[in-house]
């Protein structure tokens, strides 16, 4: 067993209070791992508490039937934590009230490349298309217990960070750890629909208002759209909603990179790119401070 298995399994069966913590502007791989982590503590008869600075997106509520997600709290909870931060590539993105705690991270589960390893354990495989494929496989390779809620968890972490087992490049260990999840329970039929058709009218609003917006540049090679907040004020959405927008535009045949502008406050700017799998976007977010993966990256 690797010496950072045999740690987390360590780790795993301290007592106290865990504390699942997962990256600002969540995905789905991020509310997947860290709801589908915590179930699998909770069924070890674990304290569990998940946060996330954001908080629960309505569009991911339904995996959290069984545990709270709540927005990360400016202090601590009382008594000794364990803190897990799941699919999140450095400390800082933790959020601004996690920094305020001034406590150490315990435990430290990703598969973004550019991760340091800011934990005490750290578990990170750049290999694998999504956090959520990792703590299945630590699950099998741990003989963790795996109730159907936290099957289903890992299951819509595997199945949005691949974009419906579409990125490449998509290895046979992905399929067949999203297999064992179907096998726990998982049932992929329900939780795509769930997870892919589930648009608000103020949110299909949203979509619509971007892809008017949308401009190609390029010979069409590239497209792109900005995002203002009297966008948001127009259509009743919030930031939140503009998540797997960008695939929308890698649907026309002729474009390589797609990206977006949000202003997110005065002077503050954000950028999200996605691009075909010849294009590394890194450096381009790189540029700005930002990082992430070869063909999805942001600042």
């Amino acid at each position: 067993m690797p010496d950072s298995l045999r740690d987390l399994k360590e780790l795993f069966e301290r007592n106290g209070t865990f504390v699942i913590l997962s990256h600002i502007r969540p995905d789905g791989d991020a509310f997947g791992s860290s709801i589908g982590l915590a179930l699998i503590l909770k069924a070890m008869g674990k304290e569990v508490c998940v946060f996330n600075e954001d908080g629960l997106h309505d569009s991911y509520a339904y995996l959290a039937r069984s545990i709270p997600v709540e927005k990360t709290p400016l202090g601590p909870p009382p008594g000794r934590l364990n803190v897990i931060a799941v699919d999140c590539s450095t400390r800082e993105r933790l959020g601004e009230n996690f920094q305020r705690w001034g406590i150490s991270v315990d435990g430290n589960i990703d598969h973004h490349p550019d991760n340091p390893g800011y934990a005490t354990i750290n578990l990170i495989d750049p290999q694998a298309l999504a956090t959520a494929e990792i703590l299945a496989r630590v699950s099998r390779e741990l003989g963790l217990p795996l109730p159907a809620e936290a099957a289903a968890a890992l299951y819509v972490g595997i199945l949005t960070d691949t974009n419906s087992f579409c990125f490449r490049p998509l290895r046979p260990e992905t399929l067949e750890l999203a297999a064992e999840l179907i096998r726990a329970g998982a049932d992929p039929e329900m939780l795509s629909w769930r997870t892919f058709r589930n648009f608000s009218l103020n949110r299909f609003a949203l979509l619509r208002e971007i892809l008017n917006r949308t401009r190609f540049a390029a010979d069409n090679r590239i497209a792109f759209y900005r995002l203002t907040a009297d966008l948001y004020a127009k259509t009743g959405t919030t930031s939140v909603e503009v998540e797997t927008f960008l695939n929308y535009l890698q649907l026309v045949e002729t474009v390589q990179v797609a990206f977006m502008v949000e202003e997110v406050g005065p002077r503050l700017t954000r950028i999200s790119l996605r691009s075909i799998p010849s294009i590394d976007v890194r450096p381009v977010a790189a540029q700005f401070g930002g990082g992430g993966h070869r063909c999805a990256a942001g600042a």
